[in-house]
C-alpha cells in the first residue's frame, strides 16, 4: 500500500506519523506533496534576527489528546532524551502564565471585576447556547443570542482575544468552545490553564516531527501543487485512481491503486498570507491554491462540502487578521512592559488594549523564542482583532500600515511616549496580512465541512481545519491531528481509535468552577 498526503501542515505531517505508528505503513511508502517551498503550513517561521522574524502566535490546551499522544513518539529538538509532549508539559509546569494585567483601558488601568462583568442574565444565555443542540444553530451568529452590552464586558474581551471570536461569527463554533473550555472560566484573566510552547511552534512541533519522518524514509515533494484527483467509475463507491500534480511547470499523473490511500488537506488558515517590513505594507496577493483542490472536488459532489463558506474575497472582512512580530535588541520595551503589567517577560500572557481602535493584543514571549536567537534580542508578537478600523494615533486601517506605523500605534497606545524613540530605533516590526486566519469562525451550516471519510469512500480521507468532527473545535493543531487519525482509522481499521473529544460541560470540577464565577464573583 502506498499513501499520498496532500499538504504538509501539521495535519499532513501528523497523518504520515500516524500511518507509521498506528497502521504499520513503511515511511518509504508515504509521499507528502506540498505546494510551497517550505513545510509546516500555519506553523511558519520566516525572517532572521537581522531583518526581523515573522511567526504566528498560538495558545494550547492540556486536553489536546490526539496531539500529545502522537508527540509522545517524537523526540524534542531542545532535549532529544525526552519527547515533545514531555518537554511541553515540563515547561508549562515550571513556567506557568502569571498574567496580572490582561486587559487595559484607554487610561492604562487594569480592567478586572466581579464575574468578569457578566450579569446573571448573561450566564443564563451562555447556558442556553451551551445546551442548545447544534442542529438548531445552523448558520446563526453569536450576536443573535446576547445583548449588545455583553460584547463590551470583560468576559467578552478575554474570550474573543484568546479564542478569536467576533459577534458576527458562528454560534456553533462558539458553543463548541464554551463546552470545551468551560474549565478555564475561573482563570480567564490570569490565563492559568492556557499553555504555550517553550519556543516557536515551527521549531517545537514541525522540525522534530519532520526529523522523525525523514529518519523513517518518508518522501517529501515541495513546490508540488496537486491540482486534481481522478476517481474510478464505481456506483455508490468513491475510489481514487489518479492524482495529478504540477512541479516546476511540469504536470505529472500518478496512478493510485485501489488499496492505496490518499489524504487531502482541504485548506489552510495561512492561505495567501503576505509579510511586509518596517517600510512596506503587506499587500494582498492573488492565490487560492490552498483550497483549489477542495473547490474542484466540491464542484462535482455536494458531500465534499462548501469551500465558499470559508474562502474567497467575500469572506475576508470577517476573517482577516494583521499580526506583527517585533525583533528588539534593546531593553526599554520589556522593562516598560514588566513595570506596566507586573509580570516578568514571558510569563504575562496576552495584554489587550480594549479601547484601541484595532483592539490590539500583544504578548512578550518566553525568551529565547527562536532556537539560536542572538543573546540580547527579544521577540514579541501582537495582532489586531479589528484591522479594518483606523488607528487612534496612526489614523488609517491596520491593513494599510507599515511595520513602523503599527509599532508606533502600539507604543502610543501603551503610553510609552518617552521611550518611543529608543524602542523604535532598536526594533524591527514585521507585519503579516492573513486574510483567512479566522475563517473557521465564520457562520456555517451542516454540510459546509465534509467528514474525514465520505460515505462510500474506500481510499480517500479529508484532513485539516475544514473537516467536520462532532464536538471538536477548530483553530487548533488538535483538530488537524484528530481529523487525520479519524480518516486513517476509518479507512484502514488499524491501530487504536482516536481518544474521545474532551467536553468540560460533563466535568464536575469544571462546572463547579464556572458556577463559582457567577456565585462568588
Amino acid at each position: 500500500m502506498k499513501a499520498h498526503i496532500v499538504g504538509s501542515g501539521f495535519g499532513g505531517l501528523a497523518a504520515a506519523a500516524l500511518l507509521i505508528r498506528n497502521a504499520d505503513v513503511p515511511g518509504t511508502d508515504i509521499t507528502i506533496y506540498e505546494a510551497a517551498d517550505v513545510m509546516g503550513g500555519g506553523f511558519f517561521l520566516d525572517g532572521s534576527a537581522a531583518d526581523g522574524f515573522n511567526l504566528p502566535g498560538s495558545v494550547f490546551d492540556k486536553e489536546f489528546r490526539c496531539t500529545f499522544d502522537l508527540m509522545k513518539s517524537v523526540p524534542s529538538a531542545r532535549n532529544p532524551s525526552i519527547s515533545v509532549t514531555e518537554d511541553f508539559f515540563a515547561f508549562n509546569t515550571g513556567e506557568p502564565y502569571q498574567d496580572k494585567t490582561h486587559i487595559l483601558d484607554r487610561d492604562g488601568r487594569v480592567v478586572h471585576g466581579p464575574r468578569f462583568g457578566l450579569s446573571l442574565g448573561d450566564g443564563l444565555r451562555l447556558a442556553r447556547v451551551s445546551l442548545t443542540p447544534e442542529a438548531m444553530l445552523d448558520g446563526r451568529r453569536i450576536e443573535e443570542f446576547f445583548s449588545r452590552r455583553f460584547f463590551s464586558t470583560e468576559f467578552w474581551f478575554l474570550w474573543s482575544t484568546i479564542m478569536g471570536s467576533l459577534p458576527q461569527h458562528s454560534v456553533i463554533e462558539f458553543r463548541r468552545y464554551l463546552n470545551r473550555f468551560l474549565y478555564l472560566f475561573p482563570h480567564l484573566s490570569d490565563m492559568n490553564g492556557v499553555m504555550r510552547t517553550p519556543v516557536n511552534q515551527h521549531q517545537f512541533f514541525i522540525e522534530p516531527l519532520l526529523a522523525w519522518l525523514r529518519s523513517r524514509g518518508v518522501n517529501f515533494l515541495t513546490n508540488t501543487f496537486v491540482r486534481d484527483i481522478g476517481f474510478a467509475a464505481a456506483p455508490a463507491r468513491t475510489t481514487v485512481n489518479r492524482l495529478v500534480h504540477e512541479r516546476r511547470g511540469t504536470a505529472t499523473s500518478v496512478d493510485v491503486a485501489p488499496d492505496d490511500l490518499v489524504l487531502v488537506t482541504t485548506g489552510s488558515q495561512a492561505a495567501d498570507l503576505s509579510a511586509g517590513s518596517m517600510t512596506e505594507v503587506p499587500g494582498p496577493r492573488p492565490g487560492g491554491r490552498s483550497w483549489a483542490l477542495w473547490e474542484r472536488l466540491a464542484q462535482s459532489r455536494s458531500d465534499f462540502g462548501n469551500p465558499g463558506a470559508f474562502f474567497g474575497a467575500a469572506r475576508i472582512p470577517d476573517s482577516l487578521w494583521v499580526t506583527f512580530t517585533v525583533t528588539d535588541t534593546g531593553t526599554e520595551f520589556v522593562n516598560q512592559m514588566a513595570a506596566l503589567t507586573g509580570s516578568e517577560a514571558g510569563l504575562g500572557g496576552l495584554v489587550t488594549l480594549k479601547d484601541s481602535g484595532w483592539v490590539l493584543s500583544l504578548s512578550v514571549f518566553h525568551q529565547p523564542e527562536i532556537l539560536g536567537q542572538p543573546e540580547g534580542t527579544i521577540v514579541w508578537w501582537g495582532y489586531g482583532l479589528y484591522p479594518e478600523r483606523n488607528g487612534d494615533f496612526v489614523r488609517k486601517p491596520m491593513t494599510a500600515c507599515t511595520g513602523a506605523e503599527i509599532l508606533e500605534e502600539t507604543l502610543r497606545q501603551l503610553r510609552f511616549d518617552k521611550q518611543l524613540p529608543a524602542i523604535m530605533a532598536s526594533s524591527i516590526c514585521v507585519p503579516c496580512y492573513m486574510p483567512y486566519v479566522n475563517n473557521i469562525w465564520l457562520p456555517r451550516s451542516r454540510g459546509d465541512r465534509p467528514p474525514p471519510v465520505l460515505e462510500g469512500a474506500t481510499n480517500l480521507g479529508l484532513i485539516g481545519q475544514y473537516v467536520e468532527v462532532p464536538k471538536e473545535i477548530a483553530f487548533t493543531i488538535e483538530c488537524s491531528v484528530r481529523t487525520a487519525w479519524e480518516a486513517i482509522y476509518r479507512l484502514l481499521d488499524r491501530g487504536p481509535a482516536p481518544p474521545p473529544v474532551y467536553q468540560s460541560q460533563y466535568d464536575l470540577k469544571a462546572l463547579l468552577g464556572a458556577l463559582k464565577v457567577f456565585v462568588l464573583g
